[in-house]
């Protein structure tokens, strides 16, 4: 058997494995966007009532939120598997457009919420690292630095993804403390966790790959 074959083997399983993963994140991404963000575009009347007075910002943090969502899994399968960098390239303008106007949207939440001051710095560290994360992508890939804008990438959508995990986390805490209280341990727990777990992965793959 010769080496192309031998080497193109486990290339094939990651690319399953990794369209696997992006198809999962990509079902639970139209799900969210359709049962917990569209509502917010068809009744001016839903969700909390605290929000009211902020719509237009709520809107805002919203809109960037779905476009990078829906396009984080593509854009990631195309960039990780080195594929279509013509349109990798055209979507990866579209989600840094997205997550500033998310991130913007998110800052005035977090700093005009009614949910108590720890619950805003939880939304505004999380606008900051998705925002950082982000950046530090772009400029890796202005530089050249593919394998370093292929890490910040990941991460910027796991930071994303933050918005699906808060909905999961904080019903789950449902009998824990106030509802403020609730609000703002879902606020910490849906985005450092994860991203902890992310560099878990992404610097023990490197760790594991190094022989004594």
């Amino acid at each position: 058997m010769s080496t192309g074959v031998v080497s193109a083997i486990p290339e094939t399983r990651v690319s399953w494995r990794l369209a696997t993963f992006l198809g999962l994140a990509g079902v639970a991404a139209v799900l969210f966007v359709g049962l917990a963000a569209v509502p917010y575009y068809l009744s001016a009347s839903y969700g909390p009532p605290q929000y009211a007075p902020r719509k237009g910002w709520l809107m805002l943090h919203i809109s960037g939120g779905i476009v990078a969502i829906l396009t984080g899994p593509v854009q990631l399968w195309l960039g990780l598997t080195d594929r279509g960098m013509t349109w990798h390239r055209r979507m990866g303008i579209a989600y840094i457009a997205a997550v500033s106007a998310g991130a913007l949207g998110g800052y005035y939440m977090a700093f005009k919420t009614d949910f108590g001051w720890v619950f805003g710095a939880s939304l505004a560290s999380l606008a900051t690292a998705w925002v950082t994360t982000t950046a530090m992508a772009f400029l890796a890939i202005r530089k050249s630095l593919v394998e370093q804008h292929k890490e910040w990438m990941i991460r910027s959508y796991v930071l994303t993804f933050g918005f699906v995990i808060f909905r999961v986390v904080q019903p789950l805490l449902h009998n824990v403390g106030t509802v403020t209280e609730q609000l703002a341990a879902a606020g910490w727990l849906c985005w450092t966790i994860p991203l902890l777990m992310t560099e878990l992965v992404l610097q023990g793959r490197k760790i594991l790959r190094v022989r004594a």
